[in-house]
């Protein structure tokens, strides 16, 4: 029932009868147990809180729409009852049982979606690989005789969307850690505006960049989490459906950047088929300068905000408990002593630039959202990391598109694109602030088409 279901399927199930929370929910947690890495801890009482579901809606009481069903939620969002360990070992010693949920967390707790487990993560959420050295790490969903990549920071929740544990997951994303392993896994991840959700109850990376964005098999339940998550929609409403748009009153553009340099072939053949496919459908399509985003690209890649932010968030852990630190994580968050106060102001006026840059830019261009790839490369296999120095190269490889997006503090989706039994190629529509209203849309209509292809 799981397997490429989506919530809003699911919830129209549960009301109808033709399956129960409790059915879920044992489904759910035999296919958690199956998997491998996927996990730092699952809700062993699943069963019996869809259990209490089932009771409630046979007695004839009024439940929300999506009462009953599974979700998983990255190990950083603080939980009731619960470690947020953030995917470290650190943290296991130092921090206690959480009272409350992160304010993001709770309208889904009210929303009746039972939280299946806690899923593994990059080690703080700091890499765009997924690796995590102390629970090991979950693979792509593809080609896993060889072991690759899950994409990070977000890789447990993807994975466990993919393997179809659940439908949907939360994760966060501070340069792409939400669609890297989307694309990754073959999935759609959002990675919403920045300052459109809170932060609160969620161990932070970079407090000036950090969004928490849902991941899920399809469009639409992404955008149910979205709305519960900003209070757009209220946990006992009657589900909303994403406002219709017109193909042909669309105009999408793709950006003449680095974001189409040095692709790998896969990832090249997919973007343009799919951009073909759009082409053919009434979709408007246009290529143009906006150098801006190339200025965040070599922001990102030679002046990045995080680093300072997290050496200070994390120095007197640093300093006592260096040996439980993942070494490569350890390593990058060290460099940030290395930056000064001043020099960390400057790259915030450096970034406020960029961001009224990009906004003129895209204004300028007319368009109602940009195309280009999610990650240049397909999942890497994971022996490409056994070294340091290689881990650095992957690592940047796999967040040069995405970090784009962060360093404008837009809005940005990963879809799908590529063909069946193909290597996943994700396809990444992104706008400024403020425009996730549109983006839902505008991926509503690209999500349709793009099936073609899948």
């Amino acid at each position: 029932m799981i397997a490429s279901a989506s919530l809003r399927k699911l919830s129209a199930g549960l009301q109808r009868g033709d399956v129960t929370a409790t059915e879920l929910a044992e489904q759910t947690l035999a296919r958690a147990r199956q998997s491998e890495s996927v996990f730092i801890r699952l809700n062993e009482d699943l069963v019996g809180e869809a259990k209490a579901i089932d009771s409630a809606r046979n007695s004839g009481q009024q439940l929300p729409p999506l009462a009953g069903i599974p979700i998983t939620l990255k190990d950083l969002f603080n939980q009731k009852g619960e470690q947020t360990l953030a995917g470290s070992m650190v943290r296991k010693g130092l921090c206690s049982i959480e009272n409350q949920d992160a304010e993001v967390i709770q309208p889904l707790r009210e929303a009746g979606l039972l939280f299946a487990g806690r899923t593994n993560m990059s080690e703080f959420a700091f890499s765009g690989m997924g690796i995590n050295t102390h629970y090991g790490t979950p693979l792509s969903i593809w080609d896993r005789e060889t072991a690759r990549l899950p994409g990070g920071s977000s890789s447990g929740s993807a994975v466990s969307v993919a393997e179809a544990i659940v439908v949907a997951s939360m994760g966060s994303d501070t340069a792409g850690s939400c669609r890297i392993p989307a694309a990754f896994n073959a999935i759609v991840g959002v990675k919403p505006s920045y300052g459109r959700m809170s932060l609160s109850g969620i161990y932070p990376l970079s407090p000036t960049s950090d969004a928490p964005g849902p991941l899920a098999n399809d469009v639409d339940s992404c955008f149910l989490l979205y709305q519960l998550m900003c209070g757009e929609l209220r946990p006992d409403q009657s589900l909303p459906t994403i406002q219709a748009c017109e193909p042909e009153n669309l105009k999408l553009v793709v950006p003449q950047c680095r974001v189409l340099n040095d692709l790998d072939a896969e990832v090249d053949a997919a973007f343009n088929r799919a951009l073909t496919v759009l082409k053919d459908n009434g979709i408007q399509l246009e290529f143009k300068k906006i150098p801006a985003i190339d200025e965040a690209i070599d922001m990102f890649a030679k002046r990045p905000i995080v680093i300072h932010e997290v050496f200070h968030l994390h120095h007197e852990m640093l300093e006592t408990h260096s040996e439980l630190y993942d070494p490569f994580v350890y390593q990058r968050m060290m460099s940030g002593a290395d930056i000064s106060d001043q020099q960390q102001l400057d790259r915030y006026h450096e970034k406020t630039r960029i961001i009224e840059a990009f906004n003129q830019q895209f204004r300028a261009t007319g368009a109602d959202a940009l195309l280009y790839p999610t990650v240049a490369c397909i999942p890497p296999a994971i022996s490409e990391t056994d070294t340091v120095d290689k881990m650095r190269t992957v690592n940047m490889r796999c967040l040069r598109n995405t970090a784009t997006v962060n360093y404008f503090d837009g809005c940005s989706i990963s879809l799908p694109c590529h063909e069946n039994e193909e290597a996943p190629v994700g396809l990444m529509v992104s706008a400024q602030n403020g425009g996730d209203d549109k983006l839902f849309q505008v991926c509503a209509v690209l999500e349709r088409f793009i099936k073609q292809i899948r």
